[in-house]
């Protein structure tokens, strides 16, 4: 396993729940993914969400960090595990 740095940030549950846009875009592409027939087309959506997802769990990671140290004042304690 890689060597990795967990920093520890409480977050309130209720800022977690999906909004109305959120559940009208998993019904509207969710709908749209039912109506594929095609293998390939099915691998097609499924790469382009994939890097919807990994571009999404960069930006989250980079506004995480810009948090902690907006409200920390950059007093961070980080705790290091090596692989």
């Amino acid at each position: 396993m890689s060597s990795f740095e967990l920093i520890e940030l409480a977050i309130d549950p209720e800022d977690t729940k999906p909004t109305l846009e959120d559940d009208l875009t998993l019904t509207v592409v969710g709908r749209d993914i039912d109506k594929l027939d095609d293998i390939d087309h099915l691998k097609i959506v499924s790469k382009q969400l994939l890097k919807i997802i990994v571009h999404k769990q960069a930006m989250m990671r980079g506004l995480c960090k810009r948090l902690v140290e907006v409200e920390t004042g950059g007093k961070v304690t980080r705790v290091r595990f090596k692989g």
